[in-house]
């Protein structure tokens, strides 16, 4: 038997078939019990006149009948359809409250399989067979409904074992194939989130080489200045005008020091957002992620977007800070796109009862009612076509709610604009094990 065609449904039952032994009711019982003597069968099968199964002939019924006292001199030469004492055959009685049973036994003692069914559905007949069964042999008939023959219920058993081995076999497979599939699934969300990284870099060189640019100039500028003072110094000068030459370079050395610190900044900050932590996640302060993450959008700001922050400074959390840069840079992004880059942005950091709770609102014209759903989807943006790709809030989503165990929700506030909401766990949580649905970059609310 092909096991993998008896999946399919395609079943060949013939193939089963040991013997199609049948009889007709008005045969005596004797003929019966020889024929079946010869044949060697224990069991055989009734038919009408159509050949359509009517019943079940048992040889050991037969033999207890014949074999009782007076029983062939009594049953011999009667119809095979003769009701027999049941005292004769013991327990096999279908009812006790009767004194009388019949040899041809009804086809409920047996499953019939019809031909046009497949294995599974030959399983659920044979399941539905009463507890006190008397035949193990199956029947089977043609679509029509005619007697085929029998199989026994060794080999349907042996069919059932190899059903049970090649679907054992089919779910080994199909889970080496989920876990590939399931890997290289991993593999390219984690390249999705690192290009969304480089893409959301990307639009923001622009504006990190002209805040860098301004310290530059000064330190370039005061390196001449500080060069000039000391060629200076360095000649016969009075007091006082070698006072005020010592007055300027140390201011020159402050400016210097000053513009620095600023490309410090900007370097530190680009060094997080941009940082490869896939691996461990480290303690760090949300508030500094946030300052820095300020620092790389300032220039996209500019002075047409006024930032409010009220921050809790000991915030911290053990997280994956290069994540959770970008998903401060997506959102803070999107609110300046909804904003269209003139407003206000509103960030708040509190603790609350088991998580810090970050809140980020905008003064834009807030998420229609009907597309808060699918904020988060995949693709779904509301920018024009060529602007953005759909993809940073889902992204947000994936980073907040499956790498950090956390929660990023969206609603409209009610003075107006949007207002997104960043619950991370006060206790880090493990990363989730699933890998979710392929997740984006940069979905806009206007």
């Amino acid at each position: 038997m092909d096991v993998l065609r008896a999946a399919r449904g395609d079943m060949e039952w013939s193939e089963l078939i040991h013997h199609q032994t049948s009889f007709d009711p008005g045969q005596t019982i004797e003929q019966v019990y020889e024929k079946m003597l010869a044949l060697g069968v224990d069991f055989a099968v009734a038919v009408d006149e159509e050949n359509i199964p009517v019943g079940l002939v048992s040889f050991k019924m037969l033999a207890a009948a014949l074999s009782a006292k007076y029983g062939h001199a009594l049953f011999a030469k009667k119809l095979l359809n003769t009701r027999v004492p049941s005292v004769i055959l013991g327990s096999l009685g279908t009812n006790q409250a009767e004194d009388q049973v019949d040899l041809v036994l009804p086809l409920a003692h047996t499953a019939v399989i019809n031909a046009s069914l497949d294995f599974f559905a030959a399983q659920a007949n044979l399941e539905r067979r009463p507890k006190d069964h008397s035949f193990d042999d199956l029947i089977v008939t043609s679509e029509t409904g005619t007697f085929e023959g029998l199989i026994s219920m060794r080999d349907f058993m042996k069919l059932q074992m190899d059903m049970l081995r090649w679907q054992e076999s089919e779910l080994r497979r199909r889970h080496d194939d989920l876990n590939r599939t399931l890997i290289q699934l991993s593999q390219t969300q984690d390249e999705l989130v690192n290009s969304a990284k480089m893409a959301a870099l990307g639009e923001l060189v622009a504006g990190i080489a002209h805040e860098m640019n301004t310290p530059l100039g000064v330190l370039i500028s005061s390196h001449d200045m500080i060069e000039k003072i000391f060629n200076l110094l360095s000649q016969d000068q009075t007091p006082d005008r070698r006072g005020q030459l010592n007055h300027y370079l140390k201011t020159n050395i402050e400016l210097g020091r000053e513009a620095s610190g600023r490309v410090t900044q900007i370097i530190r900050s680009l060094r997080t957002f941009g940082r490869d932590d896939q691996q461990e996640q480290h303690t760090a302060s949300l508030a500094d992620l946030i300052t820095s993450t300020l620092v790389l959008l300032a220039s996209k700001f500019k002075s047409s977007i006024t930032v409010h922050t009220d921050i809790v400074e000991a915030a911290h959390v053990r997280c994956y800070p290069g994540q959770i840069s970008q998903v401060l840079v997506n959102v803070l992004t999107n609110a300046s796109q909804a904003m269209g880059g003139k407003g206000h942005i509103y960030i708040e950091l509190t603790r609350g009862m088991h998580c810090w709770e970050l809140t980020i609102r905008d003064t834009g014209p807030g998420v229609p009612p009907h597309l808060l759903e699918r904020i988060f989807d995949p693709g779904f943006t509301t920018k024009g076509v060529g602007v953005g790709t759909g993809l940073g809030l889902s992204i947000s989503r994936k980073i907040v709610e499956q790498s950090h165990g956390g929660r990023i929700t969206v609603s409209n506030h009610r003075d107006g604009g949007a207002i997104f909401r960043i619950e991370m766990p006060l206790t880090p949580r493990e990363p989730s094990p699933m890998v979710p649905a392929i997740a984006s970059y940069s979905s806009s609310t206007s």
